[in-house]
């Protein structure tokens, strides 16, 4: 049963959500050889002041941009 989590800095529309969802899916039956009851996709949506990459928050680097 694949799962799949995809964490990010929050900020993608309500609609882009289902198109990717329905695109991993579709890569996961089709080369993954996974049935389409079996994927699961979930979405993490974290505020940039949760979030750091290279030990910078992602809030901290838009405010230097």
């Amino acid at each position: 049963m694949p799962f799949v989590q995809i964490t990010w800095v929050a900020g993608r529309s309500p609609k882009q959500k289902p198109k990717l969802a329905e695109r991993i899916t579709q890569a996961l039956i089709e080369d993954g050889r996974a049935k389409r009851e079996n994927i699961q996709v979930t979405f993490v949506d974290l505020p940039p002041t949760d979030y750091a990459e290279a030990g910078v928050t992602v809030a901290d680097q838009n405010r230097t941009t």
